[in-house]
């Protein structure tokens, strides 16, 4: 009886163990190993080719690392009358990716590829060109292509030549041969090339518009900028030039230059953009004077009231360019028959804009000019004369 015992209760723990165990469920699909749709997909119309850029992914659908090569196919949709063109809907997205352009191979990351357009569609008028991207594992497998992305058709603008650029006081003088009677924009792209502050960032700055400028010296810029000028919205003519009020005293700029056309197809607003001109370098040398002092005003009076010693107060309106190191006061005496040579009256700069002479004699006539230095040294022109005599006790 007891052995019976021992045998069921046995046979009921083996009952609680194997009931117990964890059910691995039903079997999981195999992994077709489809990688991503791709995402992020750009293009962008320069000159005659059209360049677009996309991250490759590094999964496949179910989470897992892609392994082994990848395959993208680029395709090209052309809307208009053609017999190779199709009908495109702006709003598409995942499409079959037909008829396809090219295929190359790609690896996981940034990737790019350049489309050079065919005669045909350099031509007028301009067409709106759709394109997606779709990858295909080692079974030729795909999930589908991405969204589409939209280009422009049609002639590039002109290519702008006669680039040029030099340095002013007010920035850099930046000119091209402009285009007769075309209202394009016109972008300048400008490198840091020395950047002894520069920050990675990049900023656009419209100077068609009217904006404060920078003052020269100033703290951290971008090492790259774009700038626009004019634009057809505007109907503001090519000018032919601009000055970039935000460049330093004391960088090294490269500049580039391109005319851009905006041109609206089935509700997307696209831009052409013409290749790029050649380069031009500038060094905004800290060659450039201060502006001359204004406002000079002088006031007879004494040093001490005890000794009636004679003085001359001067004063004026202070320079408000950046970098003034300071003032250089200049003398001369008016005898009513000679005038003396002007001499400096301090070896050192006076650093704010007040000065009290005091070497002046009682009854003598004097005049004054001032200048401004900056801190390279740039001495401005002088400025009004003012006269003044020295009081007697």
């Amino acid at each position: 009886m007891a052995i019976w015992h021992m045998r069921g209760l046995g046979c009921a723990l083996a009952l609680v163990l194997l009931t117990g165990c964890a059910s691995p469920g039903p079997p999981q699909a195999p992994s077709l190993k489809l990688p991503e749709v791709v995402s992020g997909l750009t293009a962008s119309r320069v000159g005659n080719v059209v360049r677009l850029v996309w991250t490759t992914p590094t999964r496949t659908t179910d989470k897992m690392l892609i392994d082994g090569p990848v395959v993208a196919e680029i395709c090209r949709e052309t809307s208009g009358a053609s017999s190779t063109s199709v009908r495109i809907n702006p709003n598409a997205a995942h499409l079959p990716c037909s008829p396809v352009l090219l295929r190359m191979n790609v690896k996981p990351g940034a990737s790019e590829v350049v489309d050079t357009l065919p005669t045909e569609l350099t031509l007028a008028p301009a067409r709106l060109l759709a394109y997606r991207v779709q990858l295909r594992n080692t079974a030729g497998r795909t999930a589908g292509a991405s969204a589409a992305v939209f280009a422009a058709s049609g002639p590039a603008p002109m290519v702008i030549e006669g680039l040029r650029a030099r340095a002013t006081k007010m920035g850099t003088l930046v000119q091209w041969n402009p285009a007769a009677g075309t209202t394009e924009s016109v972008e300048l792209d400008r490198t840091l090339v020395q950047p002894p502050n520069a920050t990675t960032s990049a900023t656009t700055v419209d100077t068609s518009a009217t904006h404060k400028s920078l003052l020269p010296g100033a703290a951290n810029e971008p090492i790259e900028m774009r700038l626009r000028v004019g634009d057809a919205a505007s109907n503001t003519l090519d000018a032919g030039g601009t000055l970039d009020r935000t460049a330093q005293i004391g960088h090294v700029y490269r500049y580039t230059a391109q005319r851009v056309r905006t041109v609206v197809l089935s509700g997307q607003t696209l831009e052409l953009r013409s290749a790029v001109s050649e380069v031009v370098t500038v060094e905004i040398k800290d060659v450039f004077p201060p502006e001359a002092p204004t406002g000079l005003v002088s006031i007879p009076g004494f040093a001490n009231d005890a000794t009636q010693k004679p003085a001359i107060d001067l004063s004026w309106q202070p320079n408000l360019e950046p970098r003034i190191a300071g003032y250089k006061i200049y003398r001369h005496i008016l005898d009513g028959q000679a005038n003396s040579a002007w001499k400096q009256l301090d070896s050192e700069l006076v650093p704010v804009a007040a000065y009290r002479d005091q070497t002046v004699l009682a009854g003598i006539k004097y005049g004054y000019q001032v200048t401004a230095v900056d801190t390279a040294g740039n001495e401005s022109a002088r400025s009004d004369e003012v006269v003044e005599i020295a009081p007697e006790p």
